[in-house]
């Protein structure tokens, strides 16, 4: 004897509904879902913040603590390696999946700063932007971002 739900077609109701949730967990489903049905992927950062303005403050010859307060604590250090130090700094967008991965190394000799490398760092307001998740090719070179700079009746772009 059949259940009496069964005749009416609930199993592939549940059948389609099963695929459609299976389905979902899928890369492929963002390019027809609609934006406002998608999950929330946030934006990820990890490692340290290194702007073109700290780089140029770095000098031959400063010794580890000056280098630590300017930059902060090296988000990799070695063993094998105790003269390096490597501050890697990754964003990845949650909507986009665009990644930025950025780096700059630095090497002690007698604990005195010898030599640096560093990819292009971004300025410090454009470093800013991209953490708080604003689009940094948008906002205008020069543009006065606070209140109190000079001929600027309103706030700037950051209190919008």
């Amino acid at each position: 004897m059949k259940h009496p739900s069964l005749e009416r077609g609930e199993p592939l109701l549940a059948l389609i509904l099963t695929c459609t949730l299976l389905l979902a967990g899928c890369q492929s489903v963002a390019s027809w879902v609609p934006p406002v049905l998608q999950p929330y992927r946030p934006d990820v950062q990890q490692g340290n913040v290194v702007t073109q303005e700290m780089v140029d403050q770095l000098r031959e010859g400063m010794s580890r603590e000056q280098v630590r307060f300017l930059l902060g604590t090296p988000m990799l250090t070695s063993g094998f390696h105790p003269n390096r130090w490597d501050y890697v700094y990754l964003l990845k967008r949650g909507k986009t999946g665009e990644l930025q991965q950025r780096q700059l190394t630095v090497w002690f000799k007698d604990n005195r700063l010898a030599q640096f490398k560093s990819d292009e760092m971004p300025p410090e307001t454009t470093a800013d932007n991209l953490i708080l998740g604003r689009d940094a090719f948008k906002i205008k070179k020069n543009q006065p971002t606070r209140p109190s700079d000079p001929g600027r009746e309103e706030p700037g772009p950051i209190y919008k």
